[in-house]
């Protein structure tokens, strides 16, 4: 959350995250990524709870840092791949900007200073 946002641009919402009801204040902007958020975290403490059903050997928390350690994984994954996309697009966005440029420029030259025609 942007630290930087005003009270006024706040909104309280409410998360339930395993046995806690959450009460938080996001940027109203932001609610359904928070909501959304709640419900994925929820949905890998179950794939979780599914895994490794014996809750002795699991506490609460361990759940918790499982699902923790998932989903950041997962977002780091995504980080790497969408870096790897930008490295690969970017040398082409710059030849495909240098030929728009160059076509623009030729079009105001033909605008500016048009072919006179032989009759």
């Amino acid at each position: 959350m942007d630290t930087n946002t005003s009270p006024e641009d706040l909104q309280r919402i409410s998360l339930a995250v395993e046995d806690a009801r959450l009460s938080l204040r996001v940027p109203r902007s932001e609610e359904r990524l928070y909501r959304d958020a709640g419900e994925e975290l929820t949905s890998t403490l179950r794939i979780y709870r599914y895994k490794y059903p014996n809750r002795s050997e699991v506490p609460t928390i361990g759940y918790l840092a499982m699902a923790a350690i998932d989903i950041a994984t997962r977002y780091k994954q995504v980080q790497g791949a969408l870096e790897a996309r930008k490295q690969t697009l970017t040398p082409r966005l710059v030849e495909i900007n240098e030929e728009l440029e160059t076509l623009i420029s030729k079009a105001r030259q033909l605008i500016d200073d048009p072919p006179t025609s032989s009759q």
